[in-house]
């Protein structure tokens, strides 16, 4: 039984949970309680119980709360609140079933944290009941309270009850608008988004970084330039730069998916305290946009900073040293991930073979592949790819054989890697049995992919007839992959009127596609028609088209070169150039005339 303090005693005791900032300090005060006989008390109790909470002892804080004889919404809310916070979102329906059995009444508060743990614990059930006892306690709309539901439902992929609840609400929140945008920008529903934030700028909204962030990425996910560049001026009009380097990382990805890569550049170098992710989209950007070389200097650049990469940075490099062929590079990266003892996961696993096996180590490829701790079919596609691109169709074969004894069912991605390993080799008899399994045995319904690779078996062989016969049988409108294997079998083989035939049937498929064209000139060339050549070159220029340059490239004393079609000047009269020459001379020996003459310049890309 409680007795009478003096009031001195209560200020003392209520001025000392200011200093109760560690374990031992909350228990000294929870004993100065229990010694004045306090420790019923719901004002008391349910201090010390947000005491415990504070540093982090759940047990201490039940006990605590245990103790208030007569528990009131206060005190409830603080336990609840406690369970929340460390993730126990079982304990906190729990807790709030048990709220509710003692006859209390609910508020924002406790129904903010009993929709996160609905969910969290994707109970969608759970939540619609709370969504009812929020209507009828006239908390629907509430600032706290509203968000969480717009959230569950979003995130359950119910966006038409979120949108409905959304749409009721008279007075919205910054919150609720920014989950709004979210939802429909992780269920691809961009057109929403922009209709959203058409209703937002007429209703003179008062944005903030969190709703803005969610236009920008709606911005980028669409390619919608225009629509990106307003959303960044109005982070300028507003202020909403300010500490923000989440936002500025949002708004230099947007501005690289959309090719806008001055401007990514210029805000990247704005940022004073750039982190891992923002050097990552940078990096990720300039591969995507085909500027892998800039991404190998700003891969090295980040060291130079401290910056440690993480998997994302490894993923983005080792795709650019696969694009250029920098073996020596994409071993450094290596080195650098066996040195820090690098976790993999199976993408950067993945990546690695992908590397090796496009820079022609397939030995290496095949180590890393055999030493991946799990294996994935995007993985087991890799490994059978490179075997495929390098010839090597029995290993292609082989692993495809064991993949399907470890109970890993292919997919249609996987019949693509596979069936392109027939392609590369001839084997047309192979190419033909594992085409019809893709549906007999895996239910797998051929796409436009499996299609192109198997023209382009046919076409390799010489079997046009039969090649042209299969396009003209498909269930589906041949696309331009379909006919560009074609066409390029046309040129091997000197079929001259059936290619003209085939480009009548490509160019409406691929109007501004230059290399239609380019095609279509060498076979003229080939044929020795050098009126059409000139007839097909001036099509080309009245439409504003120029042959794409080519690029290869290669390692020589650590220094990356990068072969192109537009520096016929440089390295005259060097040793690159003499080896050039020679190898021209033996291809032309051995019977192969190239189409154009290669030269050099340098990248200046330092491999150490």
């Amino acid at each position: 039984m409680q007795y009478a303090s003096p009031p001195f005693l209560h200020k003392t005791l209520l001025s000392y949970f200011h200093y109760a900032k560690s374990l031992s300090l909350a228990q000294q005060l929870h004993s100065q309680i229990i010694i004045n006989g306090l420790q019923e008390a719901v004002l008391y109790g349910s201090k010390i119980t947000n005491a415990y909470i504070e540093v982090g002892s759940l047990a201490l804080a039940s006990r605590a709360f245990d103790m208030i004889s007569k528990k009131n919404l206060h005190s409830w809310n603080t336990i609840i609140s406690g369970y929340s916070k460390y993730r126990y979102y079982d304990d906190v329906l729990w807790l709030y079933n048990g709220m509710r059995s003692g006859g209390n009444k609910v508020d924002t508060y406790n129904l903010a944290f009993v929709i996160k743990a609905c969910f969290r614990l994707r109970l969608l059930q759970n939540g619609r009941l709370v969504h009812s006892l929020a209507v009828k306690s006239g908390l629907e709309g509430d600032l706290y309270v509203a968000p969480g539901l717009i959230e569950l439902y979003t995130e359950m992929g119910f966006l038409n009850d979120a949108q409905n609840l959304f749409e009721q609400i008279s007075d919205r929140s910054s919150v609720s608008w920014g989950v709004m945008l979210k939802g429909y920008l992780k269920f691809s529903k961009e057109p929403k988004v922009f209709e959203l934030f058409s209703k937002m700028r007429n209703l003179d909204f008062e944005w903030d970084a969190f709703t803005v962030e969610c236009l920008v990425r709606a911005c980028a996910n669409v390619l919608a330039g225009r629509e990106g560049k307003a959303s960044h001026g109005l982070c300028i009009k507003r202020n909403l730069f300010d500490f923000n380097v989440c936002l500025r990382t949002t708004l230099v990805d947007m501005y690289m998916k959309c090719g806008f890569l001055h401007f990514a550049v210029r805000l990247f170098e704005e940022v004073d305290c750039k982190d891992v992710v923002l050097w990552s989209v940078v990096m990720d950007g300039y591969v995507k946009n085909g500027r892998v070389w800039e991404a190998i200097l700003l891969f090295r650049k980040m060291f130079d900073y401290s910056i440690t990469p993480n998997i994302v940075t490894l993923a983005s490099i080792l795709l650019a040293c696969s694009s250029v062929g920098s073996l020596k590079q994409g071993k450094s990266v290596h080195g650098f991930v066996i040195r820090n003892r690098v976790d993999l996961d199976v993408v950067n696993y993945t990546s690695f073979i992908d590397m090796y096996a496009k820079c022609g180590c397939v030995g290496t490829a095949y180590k890393i592949f055999r030493m991946m701790p799990e294996k994935n079919l995007v993985s087991w596609s890799a490994m059978i790819s490179c075997f495929g691109m390098h010839g090597l169709f029995s290993q292609a074969l082989a692993t495809f054989d064991e993949m399907r004894s470890e109970k890993h069912i292919p997919n249609a991605i996987t019949f693509v890697s596979v069936l392109s390993a027939c392609s590369h080799s001839g084997m047309v008899q192979e190419g033909w049995s594992l085409f019809e399994s893709l549906s007999r045995d895996y239910a797998i319904s051929p796409e436009e992919a499996h299609y192109a690779c198997m023209i382009d078996l046919l076409g390799r062989v010489g079997q046009i007839e039969e090649a042209l016969a299969f396009i003209n049988n498909m269930p589906i409108k041949p696309n331009a992959s379909a006919w560009g294997a074609l066409l390029s079998a046309c040129r091997i083989y000197k079929r001259v009127e059936l290619a003209e035939e085939v480009a009548s049937k490509l160019l409406p498929l691929e109007p501004d596609e230059s290399s239609v064209y380019v095609l279509l000139s060498n076979i003229y060339a080939d044929a020795g028609r050098w009126e059409m050549v000139n007839k097909t070159r001036m099509k080309m220029s009245g439409k504003g088209l120029t042959k794409s340059v080519g690029y290869s490239s290669i390692e020589v004393k650590s220094k990356l070169y990068v072969f192109g079609s537009e520096d016929r000047l440089a390295f005259r009269n060097t040793q690159v150039e003499h080896y050039l020459d020679s190898l021209s001379k033996e291809m032309r020996r051995l019977g192969y005339v190239p189409d154009i003459r290669f030269d050099l310049h340098d990248v200046d890309v330092e491999v150490k």
